[in-house]
């Protein structure tokens, strides 16, 4: 059984490569009961599948937390797919709130049977305070490989975004601004309040789509030359480039070493500024048809790497789930 309480693309995906049945209990817009709503949904489940093997995701720290909690109790083998972790992002010192979520977290840790985590340096981290991790990468979406299409005309970009603090927005407007003529950047999601001003003067060549459905977000993504997922997170493998890879198209990345270290064939990487990101653009466009020939390369190898990881967590699996 795969436990959820918010929709994250890399479950929907990896629930159905372990071959556990998903339940996910999105209960946003149901305001501060949403919490207890989904606890309630959530002991159930847990309760059906005492003795079985169960995944959670993380995030939800309360969701974790709770299945920890419970764990002895119902006496099921735990798996925690650790996607991301925000408590990395805390910093001392810590506020009492901190505290708390710090604890928690590493409580959760500790407590899981085995916490599966994107990458090498999050292994470490988990290891380090007494967990047991498992290195699975997200896996690569069924999508055609689009062609790619030479064109005149500036470079077309798809910024994927969720207009959060941790992306390069702002630098982004700035460098279509400095190469209007030469670069467009189609930038996705929801815009938040706090950039509406700044945007209500950009470059006509900055391009905000709003929300997009799967169907027309995957269409633009076809048209593009290039993937833009930027973010200073850290520790953080970025879910456009699984996308981008998926659909063989070039990728802007940031700077970090984990993004380095996995994307590397393919990408062009930035730390962000506006000056830097006028530097990638303009090298986009004279080396595309390679990095075109390097992402279709990666693809073929990270993907039998993939499947090779895969293969060995089911073998933990088992091993973690027989009875004992």
């Amino acid at each position: 059984m795969w436990i959820a309480w918010e929709t994250q693309r890399r479950t929907l995906n990896l629930s159905v490569k372990v071959n556990a049945r998903l339940a996910i209990f999105d209960d946003e817009d149901k305001g501060l009961i949403r919490y207890p709503l989904s606890a309630a949904k959530t002991f159930f489940v847990l309760w059906k599948h005492r003795g079985d093997l169960v995944f959670v995701q993380f995030p939800s720290l309360l969701l974790t937390a709770m299945a920890c909690f419970l764990k002895p109790l119902l006496r099921y083998t735990l798996v925690v797919d650790r996607h991301t972790d925000f408590s990395l992002e805390l910093k001392p010192p810590y506020s009492w709130k901190e505290r708390i979520i710090l604890s928690l977290a590493a409580y959760t840790v500790r407590k899981a049977d085995l916490t599966i985590v994107t990458n090498a340096e999050m292994a470490a981290g988990i290891d380090a305070i007494g967990g047991r991790s498992f290195v699975l990468p997200d896996p690569y979406l069924d999508l055609a490989v689009a062609p790619l299409i030479p064109h005149e005309g500036p470079v077309e970009i798809l910024f994927v975004s969720t207009w959060a603090e941790d992306e390069p927005i702002l630098e982004t407007l700035e460098a279509c601004r400095a190469l209007e003529g030469r670069a467009k950047v189609y930038i996705s999601g929801r815009m938040k309040k706090s950039f509406e001003k700044a945007v209500a003067s950009a470059p006509s060549n900055f391009i905000p789509t709003g929300f997009l459905s799967d169907e027309k977000y995957f269409e633009l993504m076809a048209r593009v030359d290039c993937v833009m997922a930027v973010t200073t997170r850290p520790s953080t493998l970025v879910c456009g480039g699984y996308e981008a890879v998926s659909m063989g198209k070039p990728m802007i990345l940031g700077n970090s070493k984990v993004l380095r270290e996995y994307f590397h064939q393919g990408a062009l990487y930035t730390n962000g500024s506006a000056t830097d990101l006028i530097r990638v653009f303009q090298e986009l466009r004279v080396r595309l048809p390679s990095l075109r020939e390097e992402i279709l390369q990666f693809h073929e190898q990270s993907s039998a790497d993939w499947e090779r990881r895969l293969a060995t967590l089911n073998t933990v699996l088992e091993k973690e789930s027989a009875p004992r």
